[in-house]
């Protein structure tokens, strides 16, 4: 046991210390990082903060409620002038971003002219038409006023009240699940880069026949295995720290709502972790026993992509899983290796998985890593045996249906 750990020891740390590592570490959170602040600069060159000014013709508005006293969210201040000529004084000034002028006949007559120098912000347009809006419903009582001002948020609700996902302002909550799973399936093709590289570079140099010398060929399988597994938590943590220090400086000091008031919910977190690991155990010894048998490094690489795009093949059915979350499409895809990652990571979002079909996934991956594991150690024992030859897939079948005769 002390060989195996060592072996792990050794492969880890000759991972860890490469470019390529450090490189496929940091791009996926630096990708995501780029994204959300291109978002930020793109959202702060489309908004204006700065004051709108109006001229109110119609005398509705002489003791307008303010928009920022009742709304949940900072608003434009609108500053209101007795005449078009100090308005027009104060935009030359760039004292204000624009002028709205409401006629004398308003609300009969909705033409309000506006007057600027450059187009006013978005913004700045939304926040004074809801500015309007609100006033012309003063005389209601405030939840009436507000609601006809602002809209209606809805929500949607599961009937056992588990699931809530408002339809307007989705925060990260209700994408999570669906986030951990993506996680995994890049996890499994980026770890599985350097567990097929690894391997093909030891069989080439022939490092593998001093290995076999001191362990065993179901331990030198399983070092490579945990190799793959500690590189692939190694991601996992750190990816973990970079989400947690852009909530917190997002939400903190970004004022980003999505990544405000973020719940874990365990269940689903837990949900899709117990079926990602012996998914992911799974493929990376199938991985492995698929490239002892195609032997040349290039074409062994080449599979962890094909491996991947099989991990997202939910997303072809995405529209008719969420149709039918329960359906027998939905179902079947949870329980299937390299599928089940995904599919339950999207059904998540949307219920609460059954205990019984989380036990089932749980079960088969369990079984298929098992099997995987197995026949990748029994082609490694073939491939020593024919060392120099190109393995063949029914010399593996027929010796392990002997094997199976045997037992």
């Amino acid at each position: 046991m002390k060989k195996l750990w060592l072996a792990v020891w050794h492969e880890y740390t000759k991972n860890i210390r490469q470019k390529s590592f450090l490189f496929a570490l940091f791009s996926l959170p630096l990708f995501i990082g780029l994204s959300v602040g291109l978002g930020v600069i793109i959202s702060s060159f489309e908004e204006n903060s700065a004051p709108v000014g109006y001229v109110d013709n119609s005398g509705l508005f002489d003791n307008p409620v303010s928009i920022s006293t009742v709304s949940d969210r900072e608003r434009v201040e609108f500053i209101k002038f007795a005449e078009l000529s100090e308005a027009r004084e104060a935009l030359e000034d760039g004292e204000i971003q624009a002028i709205f002028s409401i006629p004398s006949e308003y609300p009969d007559n909705k033409n309000v002219e506006k007057y600027f120098w450059e187009d006013p912000s978005e913004n700045a347009e939304r926040d004074f038409y809801d500015f309007l809006q609100l006033n012309l419903a003063n005389d209601y009582r405030p939840e009436v006023r507000n609601r006809t001002a602002f809209g209606t948020i809805l929500i949607i609700r599961t009937p056992d009240g588990h699931r809530e996902f408002p339809q307007n302002n989705p925060s990260v909550n209700n994408f999570l699940p669906l986030i951990i799973g993506v996680a995994f399936i890049m996890l499994l093709l980026i770890s599985s880069g350097y567990l097929m590289g690894g391997f093909m570079e030891e069989k080439s140099n022939r490092t593998i026949e001093i290995m076999v010398t001191s362990l065993s060929p179901a331990q030198l399988i399983g070092s490579k295995l945990l190799t793959m597994l500690a590189i692939g938590f190694t991601m996992l943590f750190t990816w973990i720290v970079f989400g947690l220090l852009v909530y917190f400086v997002t939400g903190s000091f970004l004022d980003l709502t999505w990544f405000q008031d973020i719940t874990l919910n365990w269940r689903d977190i837990l949900t899709v972790v117990a079926v990602a690991l012996p998914s992911y155990v799974f493929a990376a010894a199938l991985l492995l026993a698929i490239g002892l048998i195609l032997g040349d490094k290039q074409e062994a690489e080449s599979v962890g992509p094909i491996f991947f795009m099989l991990g997202f093949i939910p997303l072809w059915f995405v529209v008719a899983i969420s149709r039918d979350v329960n359906g027998v499409l939905a179902v079947a895809f949870s329980v299937l290796p390299l599928t089940s990652i995904l599919t339950i990571g999207f059904r998540n979002m949307f219920i609460q998985i059954p205990i019984w079909q989380v036990i089932a996934s749980v079960a088969i991956q369990t079984v298929c890593a098992v099997g995987a594991v197995w026949l990748a150690i029994r082609t490694f024992q073939l491939g020593m045996l024919q060392y120099g030859k190109r393995l063949r897939l029914n010399e593996i079948i027929s010796s392990a249906k002997s094997l199976i005769r045997e037992a």
